[in-house]
């Protein structure tokens, strides 16, 4: 289904492409791994943007995030959208979605993150956007993954796919 769905996204985009190149379009804002603003983000961007992120959660300089401070961290996000007069995002029935630690981000359940489990899961991320595996994710690729993130969502929230189990 992915392969198919993927398939006709990459033919869309290009037959948009050629429209698009007649109609003037709002440039995409730059991408947070990409530190020398190059259009191009790399490994070593994503790794070193992995790290910045990690160390503002850090709070206390342990080498771990803990519930506690990923859930300070949030909030302090959260305070810094509202700030700037952003749409904040309305939190799902039932609460936050995000009260501490998940699976996802704590894959052994630990309670706590470390720098080493942070970056490969940012690498994880970094090696599904770059589609033709060659260590950079240029517009084309982001694109391509901002609509597959949007299509995935939409099939599980109309129950075509179940949601991805946690690791």
């Amino acid at each position: 289904m992915r392969k198919t769905v993927l398939t006709l996204m990459l033919a869309a985009s290009a037959i948009t492409s050629v429209a698009s190149a007649q109609t003037p379009t709002t440039p995409r804002p730059p991408m947070r791994q990409d530190a020398n603003q190059d259009g191009v983000a790399t490994r070593a961007e994503a790794i070193a943007q992995a790290d910045a992120r990690f160390a503002q959660m850090d709070t206390d300089h342990d080498g771990r995030i803990t519930a506690g401070e990923m859930r300070a961290y949030r909030e302090a996000l959260h305070d810094r959208v509202v700030a700037s007069g952003r749409d904040v995002p309305v939190p799902p029935p039932g609460g936050r979605k995000h009260d501490g630690m998940g699976r996802r981000i704590d894959p052994n359940g630990d309670g706590s993150v470390t720098r080493e489990e942070y970056e490969a899961r940012a690498l994880k991320r970094f090696d599904r956007m770059d589609a033709d595996h060659d260590g950079t994710i240029d517009a084309t690729e982001r694109a391509n993954a901002a609509e597959m993130r949007h299509v995935d969502r939409r099939e599980r929230r109309d129950g075509v796919t179940p949601p991805v189990p946690a690791q």
